[in-house]
């Protein structure tokens, strides 16, 4: 089973839950910090689970409607504790910025990529603030092993923030750090860049 499902026997822990209820989870403003998954994959995942005796359903009436909520089995108990036993993989980092800021290069203006670090500021600005409000909010349902994870994505947006106005003021000043280039890449990559737009100017 993928630690993806897994997340799923995470949620149903909590609390019994209908498949909202755990959508709701994957899709609030910081749960990318920590999973993330379709709305769409929730369904035929729990069906699936119920199948194989992993959770079973539970009807509840709320206001006259019906309302079908996922209780873990014994089975799906022993599923998520051994999956909290087993030793993590490392997480796999895909940030579009940094691809895009470890491939610019001179010929494009720095002003842009500046402009794109705000962006960023402001984004991990508004997520460090839920952050740092969502152990507080009197909704939410945080362990007290859960606030180890708040701090973590505290200090890692924090981190980001400083990041990002480092960057900042190396891109203004002009003064960015020396990189490595022992082939004298960036040359010939500005010079066949130039080349093919001159080529491409003259058909």
């Amino acid at each position: 089973m993928l630690a993806i499902e897994h997340s799923i026997l995470a949620i149903l822990s909590f609390y019994p839950s209908t498949g909202y209820d755990i959508k709701s989870e994957f899709e609030h403003k910081a749960a990318g910090l920590y999973w993330g998954m379709s709305y769409g994959s929730i369904y035929p995942k729990l069906k699936k689970f119920e199948e194989e005796g992993f959770i079973y359903p539970i009807e509840q009436d709320e206001e006259g409607r019906k309302k079908k909520l996922y209780e873990l089995t014994p089975k799906g108990w022993e599923e998520f504790e051994d999956w909290l036993r087993f030793p993590p993989s490392y997480p796999n980092i895909r940030d579009e910025l940094l691809m895009k800021m470890s491939t610019w290069h001179e010929d494009i203006e720095s002003s842009i990529l500046i402009s794109h670090l705000l962006k960023r500021k402001e984004t991990t600005e508004d997520l460090l603030e839920f952050v740092k409000d969502w152990p507080k909010n009197g909704v939410s349902y945080i362990s007290n092993f859960g606030m180890l994870a708040i701090r973590h994505a505290e200090i890692q947006l924090e981190a980001e923030l400083m990041w990002i106005e480092e960057s900042i003021n190396a891109l203004e000043k002009n003064q960015l750090p020396i990189g490595q280039d022992p082939n004298g890449n960036t040359e010939k990559l500005l010079e066949r860049r130039r080349k093919a737009i001159q080529e491409e100017k003259g058909k």
